[in-house]
């Protein structure tokens, strides 16, 4: 079902939505079906983001997928079979109030961190949907396919950016020209996952990394991945310390880090949260 805070809720049919402490968690929910992809799934856990990010009791997103699998790729009938009959609004994202807004420029406007539970088979768009994610991590029976080729198409959601930058140009040339399925194990030697937990405890371990990054200062997560995303690959080093500066100035005008210098001199714990809300409390 949708969730709550807003007067127009979305009505949940293939994913669901829960809080479990200061963590939003998505979960893909076609399992009939290993949660094959649709339009109306991107459309449904796109909502769920977006009420996350505006929702102050949550502090991190977490995406899984619902019985073995996390996401079997794109539902063959609903998203390639409609394009080729011709019915393209078939295939397409449905409307809703971001829908002039792709979806990289969704995530990164989003400030809250986002993890990626893998469980299970992530194949395709499977995969794809959270090569932007901040942490990926996978469960011991996670199999990963960047199957494009097989279905006689090319990676898409800018991962043929993202990809090449996680785990090199090479073994993403390998892993995309073969189709293969990579192991659990050669993703996170390779770097597409940060680690690899028993399956059983994958949820569990995804929701804890959630309540770490959510104790964290908002604004310093979100200047954080903005310079990392935007000077990984910046050659011109003057212009990456032009924005270092820029956002260190910000940061220290936030209230979290006044916060974290008042709560370092008092010897106690610093209180973020109470930080930000006072801050938005202020006219």
């Amino acid at each position: 079902m949708a969730a709550s805070g807003r007067d127009t809720a979305m009505l949940y049919e293939q994913i669901t939505f829960e809080r479990k402490g200061r963590v939003g968690v998505v979960t893909l929910s076609r399992p009939e079906k290993l949660n094959a992809w649709t339009p109306r799934m991107m459309a449904e856990y796109r909502d769920a983001i977006a009420r996350c990010n505006a929702d102050p009791e949550v502090g991190a997103i977490v995406m899984t997928g619902a019985g073995r699998g996390f996401c079997a790729g794109a539902d063959i009938g609903a998203v390639f079979n409609a394009q080729i009959e011709g019915q393209d609004a078939a295939a397409r994202p449905e409307r809703s109030a971001d829908a002039g807004e792709d979806y990289l420029t969704f995530l990164r406007r989003m400030p809250k961190p986002t993890i990626a539970a893998i469980n299970g088979a992530a194949v395709g768009i499977g995969i794809t949907q959270v090569l932007p994610f901040d942490v990926r991590i996978a469960g011991r029976d996670a199999r990963i396919g960047f199957f494009f080729v097989r279905m006689g198409l090319v990676p898409e959601l800018g991962s043929s950016h993202f990809l090449p930058r996680l785990v090199g140009s090479g073994r993403a040339l390998e892993w995309c020209l073969t189709g293969r399925m990579i192991a659990a194990e050669e993703a996170h030697a390779s770097g597409l996952v940060t680690e690899v937990v028993a399956t059983e405890a994958l949820l569990d371990r995804a929701v804890a990394l959630g309540e770490e990054l959510a104790a964290r200062p908002l604004d310093s997560v979100r200047l954080i991945r903005s310079l990392l995303d935007r000077n990984a690959h910046e050659a011109d080093l003057a212009e990456v310390q032009r924005r270092e500066s820029d956002a260190l100035r910000e940061a220290y005008a936030s209230p979290e880090h006044h916060e974290a210098v008042k709560a370092f001199l008092e010897k106690r714990t610093p209180d973020f949260a109470r930080a930000r809300l006072a801050r938005e409390a202020t006219p």
